[in-house]
């Protein structure tokens, strides 16, 4: 069309001037070896999609439409009368003013009925556990349960869109279906994955990299405590607990590896105090002992975050090892606020930019391997830093292989980047 036409002639007279920018900030290498080429397999992903069970997932939707009926009618006898749930003035009307509970958040329009309002109130009336409930499982059904389902193609398969330059990070997001927020820990995330099947005579191979972001912070941080707990092969929450906690790793318990893992994962996302507090249910001067305590037996990590914000203040972005930058102008405000969460983007930009580079040329590996091999095994989907791939039965062993090689060899950290594998008929029989 003429429309199409003139689009490729805007991309050739635009493609000159902007070749030149990325040469001034150093960003042609990024874009010629890594983004250009993942171009191609992520459209190869997108055209063979991935298969769907259309009958499992129907039957999954009536399951929670029904289970939707059910606590309506519950929420109805709680309340004394029959309404729109879904309605925000008449919720409203029924738990302050009929029912009496006590408000905790006010907004522009009225007392706050969100999920965090609502979780608050837990514990005053039965009618707040239904409504929570009902909350989550409409939404699961109305997006993954009816809304997947209107996305299957006439080859029964979903063929997703993979965007390269939405997130800010690096990293890959999805639409027309979003695939990269199906639940991953819920009985519902499970059932969901369930319908996602092989193709005919093939098994879903499933791969993902063994805890990415943490082997980023010790790669980046330099860290001898981390890198000696990846190297040996120690369980890298254990240890960190062992080390907060000041205790011997056979003793760690339960409790205590669960607080380790937080905040190894929160500081991947620039957690403070605060933010960990929240997380794990405790007071902010507790939240502070304990990542005093891993700054303490970690202390590159913090002199790693501290110049991480230092250089980006400076220079007015984050690079990752590959040279992907990040502009941050947040850290320039008056605000105290916005500069504040400008300094959390930073201590991030570099972590997960980093796993998210990795991810892309590990795909970009993997599917010239696959190539190179003669291999009929073919990528169909992308999550976060898992990966699925279609493999024929005959292929099995060879095709994990390539994979193993292709995501352990997409960089040459300070530790050894592990990945896990499974296999089976559905992603549910694969992942869990």
């Amino acid at each position: 069309s003429l429309l199409a036409a003139r689009r490729a002639l805007g991309v050739d007279r635009l493609a000159g001037p902007l070749l030149a920018s990325l040469d001034a900030q150093g960003l042609r290498d990024l874009h010629d070896t890594m983004e250009i080429p993942l171009v191609r397999v992520l459209a190869k992903m997108e055209d063979v999609g991935v298969g769907v069970d259309r009958e499992a997932l129907s039957d999954l939707n009536e399951s929670m439409k029904a289970e939707c009926a059910e606590l309506t009618t519950a929420i109805w006898a709680d309340a004394g009368e029959e309404f729109n749930v879904n309605s925000t003035p008449k919720l409203r009307e029924i738990l302050f003013d009929r029912l009496g509970l006590q408000p905790s958040k006010k907004t522009k329009t009225g007392f706050s009925t969100d999920a965090a309002s609502l979780e608050k109130l837990a514990g005053q009336h039965p009618i707040i556990e239904h409504l929570l409930r009902y909350r989550e499982v409409e939404k699961l059904r109305s997006t993954y349960g009816e809304g997947l389902l209107n996305e299957v193609a006439a080859d029964g398969r979903i063929h997703a869109t993979f965007n390269q330059t939405v997130a800010r990070t690096g990293r890959l997001s999805s639409d027309q279906p979003n695939l990269h927020n199906i639940p991953v820990r819920s009985d519902e995330g499970r059932k969901f994955r369930r319908a996602f099947v092989a193709a005919p005579g093939c098994q879903l191979l499933v791969a993902d990299y063994n805890q990415i972001e943490l082997r980023c912070i010790a790669h980046l941080a330099d860290d001898p405590g981390l890198i000696d707990a990846f190297e040996s092969d120690r369980d890298i929450h254990t240890a960190t607990a062992a080390a907060i906690f000041d205790v011997d790793p056979l003793t760690v318990n339960t409790e205590q590896r669960s607080k380790a893992k937080m905040v190894s994962y929160g500081l991947a996302y620039g957690m403070e105090s605060f933010g960990l507090g929240q997380r794990l249910n405790i007071p902010t001067s507790e939240a502070k002992v304990i990542l005093d305590a891993y700054f303490e037996a970690f202390p590159n990590v913090k002199a790693y975050m501290e110049r991480t914000v230092r250089e980006a203040r400076m220079k007015g972005y984050t690079e990752t090892l590959f040279g992907r930058r990040r502009l941050i102008p947040e850290l320039l405000s008056d605000r105290p606020q916005i500069r504040m969460a400008g300094e959390r983007q930073a201590m991030n930009a570099g972590i997960q930019g980093l796993a998210a580079d990795i991810f892309k040329v590990a795909l970009v590996k993997l599917d010239a391997a696959l190539e190179a091999e003669g291999l009929q095994s073919q990528l169909i989907l992308q999550v976060h830093d898992e990966v699925l791939l279609d493999v024929p039965a005959g292929e099995s062993e060879r095709a994990a292989e390539v994979t193993v090689e292709a995501m352990r060899g997409a960089a040459d950290l300070r530790v050894p980047l592990e990945v896990n594998l499974s296999m089976g008929p559905t992603w549910a029989d694969a992942k869990g």
